[in-house]
């Protein structure tokens, strides 16, 4: 079986390794006929697929990004999405830049403020 859906006229497309006789599918409904063995299960597994693409893409909603859908995807499957990888590993290596600068043009001060900040960061993107 595979799943699909659009996000502003683009597509992905992911497959969930089930198998369902297509005459035992029903378009209309989007569910597995009744005369499919196992088919409340399957159906069950679907429900739960349409919820976490939901949520997925609420989630990403709230933030008030822009957002395609591979990133949905991303956000379903649990994975972090490129433009969070970038933030924290700017600030990391702009903190390194400024380690260089201590007792130059910075205090430690500065410095420890600035890790408690990506920590803060980082903290922050683990609880959403």
């Amino acid at each position: 079986m595979k799943c699909r859906f659009t996000h502003f006229k683009k597509r992905k497309e992911f497959s969930r390794g089930l198998f369902i006789n297509p005459k035992n599918w029903n378009s209309k409904q989007q569910l597995v006929k009744p005369t499919e063995s196992d088919s409340e299960l399957i159906n069950t597994q679907l429900n739960l697929i349409k919820t976490k693409l939901s949520q997925a893409f609420l989630m990403l909603q709230v933030q008030e990004n822009d957002f395609t859908a591979e990133d949905i995807y991303k956000a379903y499957r649990g994975e972090k999405l490129e433009k969070d990888y970038n933030v924290v590993e700017f600030f990391e290596r702009y903190l390194k830049h400024l380690e260089t600068l201590i007792g130059i043009d910075i205090k430690q001060v500065t410095w420890n403020e600035g890790k408690r900040k990506v920590n803060l960061i980082t903290i922050f993107k683990f609880q959403l």
